[in-house]
């Protein structure tokens, strides 16, 4: 995804694309469409997070996701992650003392020179 200038921000939009589409169909197929919208609206009213910014805030996302849905939100997040190494045609790297901010910080990274090496 690279513009005619070789703009390297086309290539990190479609990163975060993949990402916030792939947390809102995780979240979607876990809670079902009327859970979901209850917890995006939570996060918007008191953490000012809007669906389209999370791959840009995972760290938002993560302590708000643990506040609304308690020790469980791990397993979302481990979800997420699987499901955007599967996409990206990895298999999943589960690393010690690695947080779900750091695993969407590594998958934008390998999405956009995957991205670069396409164009």
């Amino acid at each position: 995804m690279v513009d005619i200038n070789g703009n390297d921000e086309v290539r990190w939009k479609g990163a975060n694309k993949l990402i916030d589409e792939t947390v809102e169909e995780v979240m979607l197929n876990v809670f079902g469409k009327r859970t979901f919208e209850r917890i995006l609206r939570i996060m918007r009213e008191k953490y000012s997070l809007k669906i389209n910014k999370i791959s840009e805030k995972p760290q938002v996302f993560s302590k708000a996701l643990r506040r609304i849905v308690g020790d469980n939100s791990i397993i979302i997040e481990d979800l997420i992650v699987e499901s955007l190494y599967l996409k990206i045609g990895l298999k999943s790297r589960w690393k010690r003392n690695y947080s779900f901010s750091d695993y969407i910080t590594e998958i934008r990274k390998l999405i956009e020179m995957r991205d670069s090496i396409q164009y």
